[in-house]
């Protein structure tokens, strides 16, 4: 199933992890999670800190299988995207529902929250699925963690709980 689709090669990877876009775009997103009775946003900020807050869901990582310049939307990504629920389900790694969006709201894409990875083993993950970054949520740190280089962004959080 995995070698049906064509995904982002490494080279091309380390090239987007390097450049202010995408990356300042990644840096702006809010992620909101849909957790039964525990679902809300986080929102990363800079002037907000948490000391020793722990993340409301535990700490995570946030993974999607949508490729780099992809339709969310299409039908392509929501198939990249069985296929990432499908190997998280047969190595027994626990995930919830995410999505992931702009701040302003004019991009979204579906995502993963993953349980119980290793910062390694989130990046290792995305990479497998032609991603530029994950991010990382734990403690008082929102961190996007490029997949194929050692580029990193920490910042605060902000949690808004769903209603």
């Amino acid at each position: 199933m995995y070698d049906d689709f064509e995904w982002t090669a490494m080279d091309k990877l380390v090239l987007l992890a390097g450049c202010d876009t995408p990356w300042r775009y990644y840096e702006q997103t809010a992620v909101q999670f849909d957790a039964p009775g525990s679902g809300g946003r986080v929102v990363p900020v800079t002037d907000h800190e948490n000391d020793d807050e722990a993340p409301p869901l535990g700490p995570l990582h946030v993974v999607s299988a949508v490729q780099p310049n992809g339709d969310p939307g299409s039908s392509d990504s929501a198939a990249r995207l069985e296929l990432l629920d499908h190997q998280l389900f047969t190595q027994n790694v626990r995930a919830i529902r995410a999505v992931g969006s702009s701040l302003g709201g004019d991009h979204a894409e579906e995502c993963r929250a993953v349980f119980g990875l290793s910062d390694q083993q989130a990046r290792e993950l995305g990479l497998r699925f032609g991603q530029v970054a994950v991010f990382a949520w734990n403690g008082p740190r929102w961190s996007l963690l490029s997949c194929a280089t050692d580029r990193q962004t920490h910042r605060g959080w902000k949690w808004m709980a769903a209603d």
